[in-house]
């Protein structure tokens, strides 16, 4: 049992670090700058 729950925690690893990479690439690749977009007149109105 022990050894299972190891291997899990250890397959976690990749996992995380691969969301991690996918995560900050798609931000860093959004076109714009979000606080640009809150100041600009072009921005909808907030709620």
């Amino acid at each position: 049992m022990a050894k299972f729950i190891l291997v899990r925690l250890l397959g976690t690893i990749p996992v995380l670090l691969g969301v991690s990479i996918l995560v900050f690439s798609m931000v860093r690749l959004v076109p714009g700058d979000p606080i640009d977009m809150m100041f600009s007149n072009l921005a909808p109105p907030s709620p």
